[in-house]
């Protein structure tokens, strides 16, 4: 395992550059933090309005912790800050000290990784914080979970499914035999300093890739085998809400399918609704995108519009359906 010198996780080796956008009234509402590239951040954007439109009684403070960023897109979220009285706070991260983690599959980018620094920039504003991947969605207040007692635990998150647990957990020869997904946490920062869970996640730097099934999500994993706090299943649940009981908190698209490309269910339409809200450009196609090898979605999509009462829409996702498959079939 890799070894640091302390002041390797200096601010100062970390922050390129910090953008303050400061409208709420305070700091002393819920602070919530996220970590994307650039092209990711008008997806985080629908992710950010969700949260404020339904705590709009709570002052919150966003934490963006970027690889990089354009100017329109650091305009917008000025915009937002301000259409919505919300504080954010845009990081502009040195991406050398993450240079030495593994990627596991090629399309994802390092800035995943960010979750694991994070706490040491967060505390000069706040005790705890909610982390969210820009793929969920907020679609009832973050109350209970805000104010939920870890019971001496640095971190809360929700567990993974009992058949992704068993393979995953086995995987990585987890001793506790758990496994959680990291796309939702609820941080204790004082508790996760006091344990060096940063430092303990770094030194899985330099790690072969072969030894993971995944990135930053493994490596909370291994260094907390277990001994973190589980979270209910409704605050991170899975599939953009394929698994909802009717109560859920947080929605988080976890599979291939994605709310900004198609619409096949109500909630992935409640995307739409908050992307709408946001500064950056609305998303209107509904279709999946029509490639041989997404000839299943159209099928979905025709039941979804049936449901809806279109049943000529339900017609034409049939017909593609069969083009689609018998391309893939021919492979064409």
């Amino acid at each position: 395992m890799k070894h640091f010198d302390p002041e390797f996780f200096s601010k100062e080796n970390f922050i390129i550059s910090k953008k303050l956008y400061q409208y709420a009234k305070d700091m002393d509402g819920y602070h919530i933090s996220y970590n994307v590239n650039d092209a990711f951040i008008p997806i985080m954007g629908a992710s950010m309005v969700s949260v404020l439109e339904n705590n709009r009684d709570v002052p919150i403070t966003f934490h963006i912790f970027t690889d990089g960023y354009s100017e329109d897109n650091a305009h917008k979220i000025d915009v937002l800050a301000q259409e919505w009285h919300c504080n954010c706070i845009l990081y502009h991260l040195n991406m050398e000290p993450f240079h030495d983690f593994h990627i596991k599959v090629e399309r994802f980018s390092r800035i995943t990784y960010a979750r694991l620094y994070m706490p040491k920039i967060i505390k000069e504003y706040a005790a705890r914080y909610i982390y969210l991947d820009a793929d969920t969605m907020c679609i009832a207040p973050l109350d209970r979970l805000w104010a939920t007692d870890l019971q001496g635990k640095p971190m809360g998150a929700v567990s993974e499914r009992e058949s992704a647990v068993d393979y995953r957990a086995g995987f990585l020869h987890l001793k506790n035999g758990k496994y959680f997904n990291d796309g939702v946490m609820l941080v204790d920062i004082p508790t996760w300093e006091q344990e060096h869970i940063t430092e303990r996640a770094f030194s899985y730097q330099c790690e072969p890739r072969e030894r993971f099934l995944g990135q930053s999500q493994d490596v909370l994993n291994l260094v907390f085998d277990g001994t973190n706090y589980f979270l209910p299943a409704d605050y991170n649940v899975y599939d953009g809400g394929g698994y909802d009981q009717g109560h859920s908190v947080i929605l988080h698209w976890t599979g291939r399918r994605k709310p900004w490309q198609m619409v096949l269910s109500d909630f992935d339409a409640q995307w739409r609704k908050y992307n709408a809200l946001s500064p950056w450009e609305t998303i209107t196609n509904i279709l999946p995108v029509k490639k041989p090898e997404n000839y299943h979605d159209f099928k979905y999509w025709g039941y979804y519009r049936k449901g809806c009462g279109c049943f000529s829409d339900f017609l034409k996702g049939m017909f593609w359906y069969c083009v689609l498959r018998i391309r893939y079939k021919l492979g064409i």
